[in-house]
């Protein structure tokens, strides 16, 4: 069973760039598949990775 659930911890501004930076990557890669394959358990992986972004950076946003 898949959980909702997100977890971070960071110990200083640091740590929240290079997790920022991680996340960025993969949500660029996962829309990039996405955007080849238009299957619908991407979508909500690339969902689910846009809100990962929008709590670390909430000035982030995102539609499909």
């Amino acid at each position: 069973m898949k959980s909702n659930i997100l977890m971070l911890c960071l110990r200083d501004e640091t740590d929240l760039e290079d997790q920022l930076r991680k996340t960025q990557n993969e949500f660029l890669d996962i829309y990039s598949l996405y955007l080849k394959t238009g299957l619908l358990w991407i979508k909500e992986e690339l969902l689910e990775k846009a809100y990962q972004l929008h709590t670390l950076d909430p000035s982030f946003t995102f539609r499909v």
